[in-house]
């Protein structure tokens, strides 16, 4: 029951953020590439470290609203991915969502611009751990990466 009501309201979200985006030409948007680091906390008393690379896209409209997802390999799970929303504040960036597999939710924030990308940082926990169904995963994630900007559209 608990999975049908998230995966509902992420989907009611996610398709009419897309939505969103078609109508709206948008102020910009960036393709980026992603590394990141971080650990996942496991159990209750194991910790893990884990890598990923990924390619994404941010959308940003007139309001600063974000919509954004991003798709790669990862270690320890192979394959990763992230979608979400947020806002813009000057140069920083803040952004809720959710990591489909292995599968988590997550808050995420950007730092310390620089010339050819940022910083990123993001703390992750799994609401349905320890479900049984969902027994791939960790409870939390805590991650730290940089962004490469590669395509700027206006």
């Amino acid at each position: 029951m608990k999975k049908s009501i998230l995966i509902s309201l992420f989907s009611f979200i996610f398709f009419n953020n897309i939505e969103a985006q078609e109508i709206d030409t948008g102020k910009s948007s960036i393709s980026f590439v992603e590394w990141n680091f971080g650990v996942a906390f496991i159990g209750d008393n194991f910790i893990f470290p884990g890598t990923s690379v990924l390619w994404g896209k941010t959308y940003i409209n007139e309001n600063n609203s974000i919509f954004e997802y991003e798709a790669g390999l990862a270690f320890p799970s192979l394959i990763t991915g992230k979608l979400g929303i947020g806002k813009k504040f000057n140069n920083t960036q803040v952004i809720v969502g959710v990591r489909p597999f292995p599968f988590n939710c997550f808050l995420q924030s950007s730092f310390a611009k620089e010339k050819k990308g940022y910083w990123i940082a993001s703390v992750e926990f799994n609401p349905l751990y320890p479900d049984k169904s969902f027994s791939f995963g960790s409870k939390a994630i805590i991650n730290f990466g940089y962004r490469w900007n590669i395509i700027k559209n206006k």
